[in-house]
């Protein structure tokens, strides 16, 4: 597995690389630390002595970090000229690159919502799992891993995924569902794919809930508060996932995602 940690050099970046780290050992990974600038000169004269020095002084700080980050896994460096998202998508698609993990915007983290910040840029358009760090949270305080579904044709391609990425974590799965009135239909759909996952993965804790709230992103920030050493798991299944996620008019406002890693899948 190669895994790409985008970094600004802050220390919520080195928080994620710490995360990453943690992780790549479960998973027999390498690391790839990606620093992307943008250039900023008033004449074509400039552009290659300001290149140079950046990227220079980049190499520098980069080679550091790897070495602050202490040994365990290989660790290279890219450098990139470009946005972030932009230096991401192009880094991943060139590379080969199985999963981003990458810290929220920001030293204080993603505080109300997801809109315009460059990790929501990333997971709405990458094609790779992303997992967003925020400040302070740590792959050690992790003691259980929360999935959200919709119980609306869910993907079993996606769920093979989501067990390859975490089952070597050991740790107990909760599967939730946030429902402001009674389904029949998706009480049926909740039995089978606690039936199909329980037959599918007998090695791994399993427990199924049900969260009553009028919102998916109210249900969802109630049952993280009452357990915050997790990391939620949403799936995603098409575009429309990223339209309900990122729709202004839902809000949005996960306020968990100031202490709770989110992984996506896709």
């Amino acid at each position: 597995m190669k895994i790409l940690v985008p970094t600004d050099l802050s220390d919520n970046a080195r928080n994620a690389l710490q995360f990453a780290k943690s992780y790549a050992t479960n998973q027999d990974a390498t690391i790839t630390l990606l620093y992307a600038y943008y250039a900023v000169y008033d004449f074509a004269a400039q552009a290659a002595e300001i290149i140079a020095a950046i990227e220079k002084d980049a190499k520098a700080a980069l080679k550091k970090e790897i070495v602050d980050s202490g040994e365990g896994i290989a660790i290279d460096y890219k450098i990139v000229q470009g946005t972030i998202s932009t230096a991401i998508n192009a880094t991943v698609l060139a590379g080969d690159y199985d999963m981003i993990i990458m810290g929220t915007q920001g030293a204080s983290g993603i505080k109300k919502t997801l809109m315009g910040s460059n990790t929501a840029t990333v997971i709405k358009e990458c094609e790779v799992p992303v997992i967003a760090v925020p400040a302070q949270a740590t792959f050690a305080g992790v003691e259980k891993i929360i999935v959200a579904v919709e119980l609306n044709n869910e993907d079993e391609k996606l769920f093979e995924k989501f067990m390859q990425l975490t089952e070597s974590w050991n740790l107990p799965y909760t599967v939730m569902h946030v429902e402001n009135k009674h389904d029949f239909n998706k009480d049926i759909s909740f039995k089978g794919l606690k039936e199909f996952l329980s037959e599918t993965y007998p090695d791994c804790e399993f427990d199924f809930v049900k969260v009553q709230a009028k919102e998916f992103e109210e249900g969802t920030n109630t049952y993280l508060k009452d357990h915050p050493n997790s990391m939620l798991v949403m799936l995603s299944k098409n575009k429309t996932f990223f339209e309900f996620l990122f729709n202004k008019s839902q809000s949005v406002e996960f306020a968990y995602h100031t202490h709770v890693p989110l992984l996506i899948v896709k």
